[in-house]
């Protein structure tokens, strides 16, 4: 796989994450929660949930 660029916006309640690749196509993202389920949901590509 080729370069990808993983950016994060946190905010006090929620997180925005984006993921584009090189060619700046976005591969994924959203929108999510600070709590205990936002950053299991975050880790879930990592664990081939998504």
């Amino acid at each position: 796989m080729g370069q990808v660029i993983i950016g994060m916006d946190p905010h006090k309640r929620s997180a925005t994450i984006e993921i584009i690749d090189g060619r700046e196509t976005v591969l994924s993202g959203g929108r999510l929660g600070t709590d205990r389920g936002g950053y299991e949901a975050m880790l879930a590509p990592i664990a081939g949930e998504w």
